[in-house]
């Protein structure tokens, strides 16, 4: 492109003329000889920039055809269409034309290059002809053939080819510089002649020429020589100036801009290489590390209507599955088919895992079997899924053979369900044996404690208390023992409720006093004044511990005091460890043996159980409930002074606890709490209503009460003391002593029947039970008794109960109501004897029975008595009850039939609702009277 004159050049020429006009031929050939020079080199100049313009350009074109060929490459190794690879193909053998041409352009371009572009060529040829194997060789399915032939041939070549292209650029980049210097070195040698020629008429001309040099070609070639040696140092971001010119400056610029292009695809590509080599780099690792998985690594696809297939699976799943990995990875199944897992109920569970993974895209976590090669395995599918576009999805997890872990944990429920039941029916044989014989326990010890009330000579108290003595010692065994089961069970279950501190302390010195006492010893009490008003915890925990240290305290004491302190530690806002300690005055205990007393069957000397008694779990059984109460236990004994025994037990303050006052101080209120021994007088003239089915049972609880004067009415089932209850009038009984097995009814069934009456809502129901598990106690609350009495009933544990629950009446208890005329029935039983008596008795009871029952249904269902019916039965019943004793009965059921016999049916219906409220008491007390069989001559009986 010629270089457009500027209007200064022309003036200055003229200028030049003008003022040099006397400068004559010599001034006319030097303008001559400078504007010669200045021609050719700008003919030089353009030539020069125009062939290094073209050949970038040229060189450009070709390295993007490389890289067109490079794509197809490697896009056929993802291309899964043969007919796509094919066209790969075709289009492969076009680029390579393409390239060919630009390659043949390049050598008319660069002249001095031919060599080397030839060179390129032979090797371009070859990196085609490795392509064109690539997609062959992908078409025909060989994937690995094609990776070979890029590693080995291909990308070698490629890289070959790029840096001898990187060469050739960098050569004809040295020519064009050299050139340019070439060029620059003559038109400063032209300007020097010049200027030397015209020197003196040329003194204007020489301001405007260094000025054009300078500015319009000096400064911009190394503006724009810095720029190229910074592009040679990778600096791609300055920006080119003066490309928007039209002289060879501009081209110079525009040549820059290609070449930086150019540049920067370079780089891309050789980045791409790298991220490529570094990609296979990661390939082998993850190849290494699925090696080392001790599972199968797989990746699965599941489409929107549940199709499966598998697109990828590691070697280690031919293992698993007894498939080849490429069989896997070619099997693909509906929703609903085998794929992979057994059939049947394996094939619904994996497949509804699988479909809540997809809909939740939770992690995919389950076992399944499997059966190959006649071997049944356990497979366990770890996943985790990621949503695909068309709402399929992806999962990548693996497959872990856990058949040995299976094997092992069904080892472990075996073992543990064999344990758990051998503690079952050890525990359930230990609750038996307890029911069994707490039984006979209860009849030995009750009537013991009875008997001691009574007799007056000493040694044959002596005797008895001996006996006393002995049966509490079984009792304790027993509990013990079944303290113990529950432990090593691990069943043994605290309870949560509020209780006062104080009144807890007072059960116990009422429960200890009468046996210090006995013994010459002074049972102290101290309450510590920081200790809350009411807490909540297990008291009933607390006290089995309390007791045992009481218990050992007065057996090894034979002089002197016992004191009982109950302190708090620990003091926060939201609960206190309460510090219950008993401290006696006893033989101490070697230090040597401490260490040893909180062990089960162990005792400080092997003496001891000669001389005492005793199991050795008492002690031990106390630290486990200590701690299960979130505290501990332990002792301080010195031989021959004493031993103080303590428990901690973690409590919850209840908010209506009250602080103590501010000078109360932290010490212990050193005030006795001891007191006589209460009468049990406190309850006389209340009625008790005493349900069990046992006679023995019955005679032992009957004579406890009645030491108290307590008047006791009893049942024999839950049926009867239903019965005897509804007859009653309301506030006649003041508890019930209910046992919870009996024929009939048992106390459960009756005590929630009778708490579904509002009017025996609040009435106290005692369980009086053999039964003391914690679950037979929670079945009894559930069933809505308030307290719990177990079996061999002990008196003093009787009168706390009562005091407790009893509440006088407001007015004198009703008089005895006379029920079954005695006399009469001992008549008929030296009339008719024993046997006949009982047999006519329950024919009796069975008939009066279905005659109430008819009767009872008139007033319930008729609309209209049926008066022949009523009488009839009325006065069947008038006759036969009196023959059995039942004086009044036979009188109301005299007043009714003469009722019915004149159709008075409001009287009549009055006169029923009487009969039937005492036929159930009297009949209740007749069946009381038959078991008991007692056929002497006495008063009345009360029930």
């Amino acid at each position: 492109m010629k270089r457009r004159l500027r209007f200064s050049d022309l003036h200055f020429a003229s200028k030049i003329l003008v003022l040099m006009g006397l400068m004559g031929l010599i001034a006319v050939l030097a303008t001559a000889y400078a504007l010669y020079n200045m021609q050719a080199v700008n003919q030089r100049y353009r030539s020069l920039i125009a062939h290094e313009a073209q050949g970038a350009l040229t060189i450009a074109e070709a390295a993007r055809h490389l890289d067109s060929a490079s794509r197809l490459a490697y896009k056929v190794l993802t291309e899964p269409d043969e007919l796509r690879m094919l066209a790969s193909l075709r289009q492969l053998h076009a680029t390579q034309s393409q390239y060919d041409a630009q390659l043949l352009l390049l050598e008319e371009v660069l002249p001095t290059k031919i060599e080397d572009i030839r060179s390129i060529a032979a090797q371009s040829q070859r990196l085609f002809e490795s392509a064109a194997e690539v997609i062959s060789a992908a078409a025909r399915w060989r994937g690995d053939r094609a990776l070979q032939i890029i590693h080995r041939e291909f990308e070698p070549a490629l890289g070959t080819i790029r840096a001898n292209m990187d060469d050739l650029r960098e050569g004809a980049i040295s020519d064009f510089e050299t050139a340019a210097a070439q060029s620059s070195e003559q038109t400063a040698r032209t300007i020097v002649v010049t200027a030397l020629a015209i020197l003196g008429s040329l003194v204007l001309v020489i301001p405007l020429a260094l000025h054009m040099a300078i500015t319009q070609m000096s400064r911009p070639i190394s503006k724009l020589t810095h720029t190229m040696e910074r592009m040679s140092q990778r600096h791609y971001d300055d920006t080119i100036a003066f490309h928007d010119r039209d002289d060879e400056v501009g081209q110079m610029a525009k040549a820059l801009q290609v070449f930086q292009r150019s540049m920067q695809r370079e780089d891309r590509l050789t980045i791409e290489v790298a991220a490529s080599a570094q990609a296979r780099r990661l390939s082998e690792q993850l190849v290494d590390l699925i090696s080392a998985i001790p599972g199968a690594v797989f990746q699965m696809q599941m489409a929107p209507d549940g199709l499966r297939r598998i697109l990828f699976a590691s070697e280690k799943a031919a293992q698993l599955h007894g498939r080849t990995t490429a069989e896997l990875t070619q099997t693909e199944e509906p929703a609903g088919h085998e794929f992979l897992y057994a059939s049947g109920p394996e094939v619904r569970k994996a497949h509804a895992a699988f479909v809540h993974s997809v809909n939740t895209l939770v992690p995919l976590n389950f076992d399944t079997q499997t059966t190959h090669d006649g071997k049944t395995r356990w497979l366990q599918t770890l996943a985790t899924a990621r949503r695909t576009p068309n709402g399929g999805a992806l999962f990548n997890g693996v497959w872990l053979d856990v058949t040995e872990q299976k094997e092992h944990g069904q080892a472990l429920t075996r073992a543990k369900n064999i344990a758990e039941k051998a503690a079952e029916d050890k525990a359930r044989f230990l609750a038996t044996m307890s029911h069994e014989i707490r039984t006979p326990l209860n009849a030995m010890l009750g009537m013991t404690q009875l008997a001691l009330r009574y007799e007056s000579e000493e040694p044959q108290r002596e005797r008895i208390k001996k006996t006393l003595r002995a049966g509490r010692h079984l009792l304790s065994i027993v509990n013990d023992v079944l303290d113990i089961s529950k432990i090593e069970a691990g069943k043994m279950a605290l309870e949560a409720e509020a209780f006062a501190p104080r009144e807890w302390l007072t059960d116990l010195e009422e429960l200890f006093c009468p046996e210090a006492q006995a013994k010459g010893l002074n049972l102290q009490v101290h309450l510590a004044p920081t200790t809350p008003e009411r807490v909540r915890g297990d008291p009933q925990r607390m006290s089995q511990i309390a007791i045992n240290y009481l218990n050992n305290a007065i057996k090894f004491t034979q002089t002197g005091d016992i004191t009982l302190l109950l302190d708090t530690v620990e003091n926060s806002a939201s609960g206190v460890f309460l510090r219950c300690q008993v401290t006696d005055t006893g033989m101490g205990i070697d230090e040597r043996d401490q260490a040893s007393l909180f062990t089960a069957f162990e005792q400080g000397d092997s003496s001891i159980t000669r001389r005492f008694g005793g199991s050795g779990l008492g002690l031990f059984i106390s630290r486990q409930l200590a701690e299960l109460m979130g505290g501990a236990a332990g002792v301080s004994s010195t031989v021959g002074t004493g031993s103080t025994f303590w428990f901690t037990a973690r409590v919850d303050v209840m908010p209506a606890h009250t602080p103590a006052p501010a000078n109360a101080g932290t010490e212990v209120v050193d005030r006795p709490m001891h007191s006589p021994y209460r009468s049990t007088q406190f309850a006389r003239g209340a009625r008790v209503l005493l349900v069990d089915d046992n006679e023995l049972n019955r005679a032992v609880a009957h004579g406890m009460l009645e030491v108290g004067g307590i008047l006791v009415d009893e049942a024999c089932d839950g049926t009867q003391a239903i019965a005897m209850l509804e007859a009653a009038s309301e506030d006649t009984y003041a508890l019930v002593l209910m046992d919870m097995q009996m024929p009939i009814m048992d106390g459960l069934t009756a005590t929630t029947a009778l708490r579904q009456n509002p009017r025996f809502a609040q009435l106290p129901i005692i369980a009086l039970t053999a039964n003391v598990s914690d679950d037979d106690i929670a079945r009894t609350r559930a069933a809505g008794m308030q307290d719990h009495l177990s079996k061999p009933l002990l008196e003093e544990t009787l009168w706390c109960c009562m005091r407790r629950w009893v509440q006088l009446p407001k007015s004198p208890a009703p008089a005895p109501l006379v029920r079954v005329d005695v006399d009469r029935l001992v008549e008929l039983h030296e009339t008719l004897g024993p046997v006949r008596t009982n047999t006519l008795m329950v024919d009796f009871l069975q008939d009066c029975e279905r005659r109430l029952a008819r009767i009872e249904a008139l007033t319930t269902h008729a609309h209209s008595l049926e008066w022949g019916s009523l009488a009839q039965d009325a006065h069947d019943l008038s006759g036969s009850a009196g023959s059995f004793g039942l004086t009044q009965l036979g009188d109301l059921a005299h007043q009714l039939s003469t009722l019915a016999e004149q159709r008075d049916e409001a009287g009549a219906r009055i006169a029923i609702t009487a009969f039937l409220k005492h036929a159930r008491m009297d009949l209740a007390a007749l069946k009381v009277h038959n078991e008991k069989q007692v056929f002497s001559h006495r008063p009345a009986v009360n029930t």
